[in-house]
């Protein structure tokens, strides 16, 4: 069975072969911080299920909503930057 497979390769990959281990693992840190943050979203509504107090005039669970967006939104631009960053050195992305 070892070598079929061997043979075949059958299999999942997450990253192509050759990627270097940092590129790995800040990956698989940014894809887990955006998962949590878009759990954290979708269950908002367990502590943040309120109208009052009013942030910035909007209900608290609306201003909850938005922040979580803009949060998001800053996550990516520093995985963006630091993409881009990899690239002008000639490393892998």
């Amino acid at each position: 069975m070892e070598h079929n497979q061997e043979k075949w390769r059958y299999g999942f990959r997450l990253f192509k072969p050759g990627t270097p281990r940092k590129v790995k693992v800040r990956s698989l840190v940014f894809f887990f911080i955006l998962i949590a943050i878009m759990f954290f979203q979708a269950f908002y509504w367990l502590f943040a299920n309120k109208v009052e107090p009013l942030v910035w005039g909007m209900p608290f669970s609306m201003f909850f909503i938005v922040l979580v967006i803009v949060i998001e939104f800053f996550v990516l631009l520093v995985l963006y930057f630091l993409e881009g960053a990899d690239e002008k050195k000639g490393g892998e992305a």
